[in-house]
């Protein structure tokens, strides 16, 4: 209940193709056919349809819109369909496609909305190259997946994330290194004095104290604040008032801020899992399976 609260929350976050074909239901599906092929769907996806509830109900949708779904591996004809065995096959990304397939028909999403998320997921588009230069990290650098959030201290769906990413890097272990890049966004005032706080902070090795401390108070980012919070992280505040005021940290603000508007984020807070923009829900298994795909592509490379 705790994941479901939090994905309640996120699905709005704070913001700066054709739809498909009348399928039938799965009311409709008589063929014995199709009912094995929504089985073995089931199982290239690894989902025991018997253990799971409500999957029972959903074969038709699943054998639809998997047939509707080209293959997500390049140089793989076929439908999702085709490609999609037990084990992948020849197609590392299929088990993931059906995946997502599956979760969003027991969430009791419209077709259309899951196909719009395939095309972004699966589709063509190439994954990002995106800067992390200077940016705090955490995790092992050489984790076969990275995954960049771009925040804003005072954006209430980032303080929900925090706790979201907690949960996903404990779950992924040494697979997973996360990067935090700011997204001050202008509708929130003291969302770009509160970056500069963590970049000072970072400055004294301080920045993953100083970023828990800046949303666990985040309604609370006035320059008497800020200057408390350093306090009690432990940081120089001297040092820390001089770098607030610098270049050298405006510049980093400032550049984590034009990496976000060249990826053309929608708002925050933005996931890339190994340049991959993460489109589907903001739920902890959700960005496992995102995590897991990752790893396996990386692997395969």
């Amino acid at each position: 209940m705790k994941h479901l609260a939090l994905l309640t929350a996120l699905l709005a976050g704070c913001v700066s193709g054709t739809a498909p074909e009348p399928r039938p239901t799965s009311s409709e599906l008589a063929d014995p056919g199709d009912r094995a092929v929504a089985l073995r769907l089931f199982a290239a996806a690894e989902v025991d349809p018997a253990r799971t509830r409500g999957a029972n109900g959903i074969h038709g949708d699943l054998v639809s819109l998997c047939r509707e779904q080209k293959c997500p591996c390049p140089g793989v004809d076929g439908s999702l369909v085709d490609c999609a065995r037990k084990g992948g096959g020849g197609c590392i990304r299929a088990p993931f496609a059906v995946r997502s397939i599956i979760r969003g028909l027991l969430r009791k999403e419209k077709p259309q909305s899951i196909h719009s998320r395939l095309m972004e997921r699966f589709g063509p588009r190439e994954p990002e190259t995106v800067d992390i230069k200077g940016a705090p990290c955490r995790g092992p650098a050489n984790a076969p997946v990275t995954m960049v959030v771009f925040s804003d201290f005072q954006c209430p769906y980032c303080g929900l994330a925090v706790r979201l990413t907690q949960v996903v890097e404990k779950e992924a272990g040494e697979r997973l290194r996360v990067c935090f890049r700011h997204w001050p966004l202008k509708r929130h005032p003291r969302a770009r004095p509160a970056a500069l706080a963590a970049v000072a902070a970072q400055l004294q090795g301080k920045f993953w104290p100083m970023h828990d401390k800046l949303f666990g108070n985040a309604k609370a980012l006035d320059d008497g604040d800020l200057l408390i919070y350093a306090s009690a992280v432990g940081l120089d505040t001297d040092r820390f008032q001089r770098d607030l005021l610098s270049a050298r940290v405006a510049a980093q603000v400032d550049a984590d801020t034009a990496e976000a508007r060249r990826l053309k984020l929608r708002g925050t807070p933005a996931f890339l899992i190994n340049g991959r923009r993460m489109t589907d829900h903001k739920t902890v298994p959700d960005f496992l399976d995102w995590i897991a795909e990752a790893a396996a592509l990386k692997k395969r490379k």
